[in-house]
């Protein structure tokens, strides 16, 4: 056993760090801090707008905004990505959204602010019709760096059970 539950043991000083938490340890209750956060700016922004085809000028056009008395805001379809990135680490194993359901933006992001996310576990059950995978129901609301929840939303995801999956025969 490797004295990380993040990493196994290769060799004796070597570890290789794993995907993600196996299904089996998940259970109802458990919260998640996914750390580090993520500080968001204006011209990655504006970017992910363009490459995503949303031309709305408040997301694409710097000065929009100014001439109407609106401060810049982070997109929310952007907003959703880095936070759903954000939790990655701990739902390295997922098979697949199963979906979505009430997404919600509580207040806006400014560009400049950082996001914090967190999940909670609310939900665990097997497939019936996978046995090598389970189901998670999670709720993950995102923070700003003043504390203030500025995104939630529940996810229904579908896990690898322990050693089942890609991870051995790709090196992790």
């Amino acid at each position: 056993m490797a004295p990380f539950a993040s990493h196994r043991v290769v060799a004796p000083g070597v570890y290789v760090e794993t995907s993600g938490v196996d299904f089996e340890d998940f259970v109802a209750g458990q919260v998640f801090e996914h750390r580090p956060g993520r500080t968001l700016g204006a011209d990655e922004n504006t970017l992910h707008a363009a490459r995503s085809l949303d031309l709305s000028p408040r997301h694409v056009d710097r000065h929009y905004g100014a001439s109407l008395g609106i401060e810049p805001s982070i997109g929310e379809p952007f907003l959703l990505g880095v936070i759903t990135a954000l939790t990655t680490k701990t739902f390295g194993k997922v098979v697949a959204n199963l979906g979505w359901k009430h997404v919600g933006f509580q207040r806006p992001v400014r560009p400049g602010d950082t996001v914090y996310a967190e999940s909670e576990i609310l939900e665990t059950r097997d497939s019936r019709s996978r046995p090598t995978q389970g189901i998670l129901r999670v709720r993950t609301r995102a923070l700003n760096q003043h504390g203030e929840e500025v995104c939630a939303f529940e996810r229904t995801l579908l896990l690898y059970r322990r050693g089942h999956g890609p991870y051995a025969d790709a090196g992790y």
